[in-house]
């Protein structure tokens, strides 16, 4: 097999053996090369190439949680540098705006202080999370479970070895705030023979959930299957190509049952099959004192007030978590999860933490929607795993050249059962918001109490060509006819072509025409 670069890189030194050479670096990060940027990410320390003179820290806080001491030395640590803080979809804290030479020290203090920066970025198992409610809900508490293949994982020897990044979620609750199937390997909370375990799914991504391996682990299997599972990636996983050596890639080239074979080489004995899974939609917890800070993973950490309070957590919804016995508790939140953007990533086509206030967000609080927003296609704003799922981009479909989103419904994720569908390839931001009211108006009118239900039982009856052409159409002529009432060999509106395709064109232009 023909190894990639970043893997002959990796036989040539290892990265916890360039480690050493940290000293000797540049503090002038012109001079760095792609190969040293590269090690540096396995130290939790990055630059991108729109800014390659400014980096970045990113925090390692398995289960989100992180020590009110270590949170006061973060806070003075923010106000001395004057850094910019981000909450991270992985329940991370990144630091951002710092020189080399501060990127470096900052380093050695935080590791100091116990807070630990490596394996946060490239080939390396990311930050573990779970539920921000861990262990304040029935179920298992599993931050200790956490803790022990976190240790597993940040194995000096295994540090940047893997062929690409593996993300992993235990979720010890029935209701978890986010879903989290979009990871390479997930534990979900379930049932089997009376005991109380996990059942385990594998591959998913951003764009894609994992599928049920069939695999049901107590509590006690659940480090020396980890430790299977991230052998057998390991030892087994594609190195040829950079886009194409994920668990996915692994899974869709030898199938989900040879890989379980590999597993159970590596576990050493039988696996257990699957369980009765137990994960619900998302209910707002009662009785626990807490309150929430930061919008879309935006946050002043220096104005954290911690008055009365005894616990912090960093949830995998880009908020703060404050607990105290006298905290008064909030109220639902947005549901709304939105990628780094273009500030902080090379990827993304806009600036999303700005943009979205350009979008209909009183609708979606109204209606208490799950949002997604990625920058691109990446999908680190699980745009695949919301009620309306958008992906940022640019176009001139419609005049000039704007931004627009490409628009996503229909996704089944509390249980990964299936990721939102692409209906619209383009619809500039400046006429969003009448299709998303069109959109939330139908689900109202189905009667269906959670968007979620609306699409199991009406989206996901039709194509997606009737359903762009549906909402188009009411849109249009303000119809009050519902998904709820129609068969898809009729045409509502009378206004079909064939082909189906030619009449969504002309129906978007007249809608989204400058």
């Amino acid at each position: 097999m023909k190894l990639n670069k970043i893997e002959r890189w990796k036989l040539d030194l290892k990265p916890i053996d360039y480690y050493s050479r940290l000293e000797e670096l540049t503090e002038d990060p012109r001079k760095l090369e792609e190969r040293d940027r590269f090690y540096l990410k396995n130290f939790g320390i990055y630059s991108t190439k729109l800014r390659p003179e400014s980096f970045m820290i990113r925090l390692r806080l398995p289960g989100g949680r992180i020590s009110l001491q270590n949170f006061t030395f973060l806070q003075e640590i923010v106000e001395e540098f004057r850094l910019e803080t981000l909450l991270t979809a992985r329940a991370d804290i990144e630091l951002h705006n710092l020189e080399l030479s501060q990127a470096l020290s900052l380093h050695r203090m935080l590791r100091e202080r116990g807070i630990e920066t490596f394996a946060t970025l490239t080939d390396n198992v990311r930050n573990i999370v779970t539920d921000p409610f861990d262990g304040f809900r029935e179920g298992i508490e599993v931050y200790p479970l956490i803790k022990e293949i976190d240790r597993m994982a940040l194995d000096p020897e295994l540090l940047g070895m893997l062929p690409r990044k593996f993300n992993t979620a235990i979720v010890g609750v029935s209701y978890p705030k986010v879903p989290l199937f979009g990871q390479d390997l997930l534990f979900a909370l379930a049932e089997r023979e009376g005991r109380i375990g996990f059942n385990i799914y594998l591959g998913g991504k951003n764009s894609h959930f994992a599928q049920d391996a069939n695999i049901f682990a107590t509590p006690e299997e659940v480090p020396p299957l980890f430790k299977a599972l991230l052998s057998a990636y390991l030892h087994h996983g594609p190195r040829s190509s950079r886009t194409k050596a994920r668990l996915f890639h692994l899974l869709e080239e030898v199938g989900i049952e040879r890989f379980r074979g590999y597993v159970e080489e590596y576990f050493g004995s039988p696996l257990t099959p699957r369980g009765r899974v137990l994960i619900q939609r998302y209910r707002e917890p009662h009785g626990v004192p807490h309150r929430r800070e930061g919008r879309w993973g935006v946050i002043e950490l220096k104005a954290v007030d911690l008055h009365g309070i005894e616990e912090v957590r960093v949830g995998v919804d880009q908020q703060l978590y404050l607990f105290g016995k006298t905290t008064p508790s909030a109220g639902d939140g947005d549901h709304m999860t939105v990628c780094a953007g273009s500030r902080y990533c090379l990827f993304s086509l806009f600036d999303t933490k700005e943009e979205i206030e350009r979008f209909p967000l009183h609708l979606f609080r109204r209606h208490n929607l799950r949002i997604g927003l990625s920058g691109c296609l990446k999908g680190c704003g699980r745009h695949i795993g919301a009620d309306i799922g958008f992906v940022g981009i640019r176009t001139n479909l419609f005049g000039k050249v704007e931004r627009g989103v490409r628009l996503y419904l229909g996704g089944l994720y509390t249980r990964g059962e299936l990721p939102a569908r692409l209906i619209y390839w383009a619809v500039p931001l400046r006429r969003l918001a009448p299709l998303v009211n069109t959109i939330i108006e139908d689900f109202r009118a189905s009667g269906e109490r959670e968007f979620e239900e609306y699409s199991r039982n009406h989206l996901n009856r039709f194509s997606t060509p009737f359903l762009a052409y549906f909402f188009l159409g009411k849109t249009l002529l303000k119809s009050p006819i519902s998904l709820s009432q129609l068969e898809e060999e009729r045409d509502p509106f009378g206004l079909a072509e064939d082909p189906l395709e030619k009449t969504i064109s002309s129906l978007e232009h007249r809608l989204f025409g400058s």
